[in-house]
């Protein structure tokens, strides 16, 4: 499930130092020419990425509000209002795009979290505050989300092939795992929290179950005698509420 690795994983980076020799000489000559055609590479690279941007927006907006299943490459094209070949030349399947919308929801659900965690409140307040923040989104009734994220499914693991989406998935999932772990920090310095657990594996867990929950329970269909009872609200409340109180000091 994409919510389990957006918020659980860690990525182990491995830095390679790098021996830089630098070579003592008399005279430099700067070729102005070439100067100039860096700074045109890099204008044109900007504009590039300017336009990749807005193809993932568009996509983006369109699987939500249309589903994936639903939506062709084509579509995408004449919504932003370029060719098809252009379209394939960033994007040359329709997963990798879907991928790079993935990205993009999950870096602006990380700069939600990242206002809450930056709030100048204890650290049992800012993950009150980030479980509320995830019943926000599935509260939506079209249930874009959750159902986007169902789909996503069958497309994560494309993601390796695609070095520059992986990296950015991978970028993406990093952030929001940090966001927690800096509210677990806090909650070791206010004793707003628990000191007996650890609270680095207990966040992270908690979090990771409410999301995947959270997503599941508003996609999950009852029977009629059960749908009161069962319904996604009250199941989250009590979650919430189970959560929450374990991990008071």
């Amino acid at each position: 499930m994409l919510i389990f690795l957006l918020l659980l994983m860690l990525i182990d980076k491995d830095f390679k130092s790098l021996e830089y020799k630098l070579i003592p000489c008399k005279h430099v000559t700067i070729n102005a020419r070439r100067i100039v055609g860096v700074t045109k590479m890099s204008k044109r690279e900007q504009q590039r990425q300017q336009r990749r941007q807005n193809i993932i927006g568009i996509a983006k907006d369109l699987f939500l509000e249309k589903g994936v299943q639903n939506i062709q490459m084509q579509d995408v094209a004449t919504a932003a209002g370029i060719g098809i070949a252009t379209l394939f030349r960033y994007f040359p399947k329709k997963e990798y795009l879907m991928i790079a919308a993935t990205n993009a929801i999950t870096e602006e659900m990380a700069k939600e979290v990242g206002k809450i965690v930056e709030q100048e409140i204890t650290a049992y307040e800012k993950i009150e505050k980030i479980l509320e923040y995830y019943m926000g989104i599935a509260k939506d009734p079209q249930l874009r989300l959750a159902k986007y994220f169902e789909s996503f499914d069958l497309y994560e693991k494309i993601a390796e092939e695609s070095p520059e989406q992986y990296a950015e998935y991978l970028s993406a999932r990093n952030k929001l795992a940090n966001f927690l772990f800096t509210v677990a920090e806090q909650g070791k310095k206010d004793t707003s929290l628990r000191s007996d657990v650890d609270l680095d594996l207990f966040i992270m867990t908690m979090v990771q179950n409410f999301s995947i929950f959270t997503y599941k329970s508003s996609l999950t269909k009852h029977d009629t005698n059960l749908s009161t009872l069962l319904s996604a609200d009250k199941q989250l409340l009590l979650m919430k509420d189970v959560f929450l109180r374990y991990i008071q000091p």
